[in-house]
């Protein structure tokens, strides 16, 4: 596991249920061309994890 894995920011069960199926937090960042040790890239990563979330909700 890369070590900005650890780098992830506190989840949700329904967001840590959707990383999983990324592989990891690592992946599912880069699978949106996005950095995990960016902060600005991370911040951006949790609002798009939100909105999968959400639309799991409905």
């Amino acid at each position: 596991m890369p070590s900005y894995d650890s780098l992830q920011p506190p989840l949700t069960p329904a967001e840590r249920a959707i990383v999983k199926t990324y592989g990891s937090w690592s992946q599912f960042m880069f699978s949106f061309g996005l950095k995990p040790w960016n902060d600005d890239d991370v911040q951006e990563g949790k609002r798009i994890l939100e909105a999968f979330a959400a639309d799991d909700d409905e």
